[in-house]
């Protein structure tokens, strides 16, 4: 599997016990979601490898107590510490509506309400506060649009529109001398 075709899942933080379970951040919205999970792919020196999984256990914040098949002591286990998780993006539950995952609306054309189209998104900031849209007019100027419920209106995967209401004289901090 390449990583191309994957998303980023979370990593190994440590091994517990003597019986080779560990422990992983899953850098997900809802971590319960993976509860179910039965194989992961976990980025070694040669490339992603796939590692079949036991059983998988909620703890807290984001953490998750992971038992490895054929990993069965706390030194092996101590060797996958660091590693990052990946699945394949066929596994990701689809969404709908305004809500979209992050790698599928780069090269998305971002359409306001009053401006019409003011350029293509060439990648997303991930900010403490509120994440953006990166976005590129035809004049190759930057343009940053915060993601929000209250600006997002509409996506159109088909036509890879978003369709915004951009606040009161945001847009023109940007394109405005």
């Amino acid at each position: 599997m390449d990583k191309k075709e994957c998303y980023f899942l979370g990593y190994i933080k440590k091994a517990l016990g003597s019986s080779g379970e560990v422990i992983a951040f899953l850098d997900v919205t809802n971590p319960a979601d993976y509860k179910g999970m039965e194989m992961c792919f976990l980025e070694m020196e040669s490339g992603l490898v796939p590692f079949f999984i036991e059983s998988v256990q909620m703890k807290h914040k984001g953490e998750v107590l992971i038992k490895f098949e054929d990993i069965d002591d706390h030194d092996t286990a101590l060797r996958i510490k660091g590693k990052q998780l990946f699945l394949p993006m066929e596994v990701l539950p689809k969404l709908s509506g305004t809500k979209f995952y992050y790698h599928e609306v780069i090269d998305f054309e971002v359409f306001d309400s009053k401006k019409g189209n003011i350029g293509r998104i060439v990648k997303i900031l991930e900010m403490p506060q509120n994440d953006l849209f990166s976005i590129n007019n035809a004049q190759s100027q930057e343009i940053l649009i915060p993601i929000n419920d209250d600006i997002i209106k509409a996506v159109d995967r088909d036509k890879k529109h978003i369709h915004i209401e951009a606040p009161e004289g945001l847009i023109e901090l940007y394109i405005n001398p």
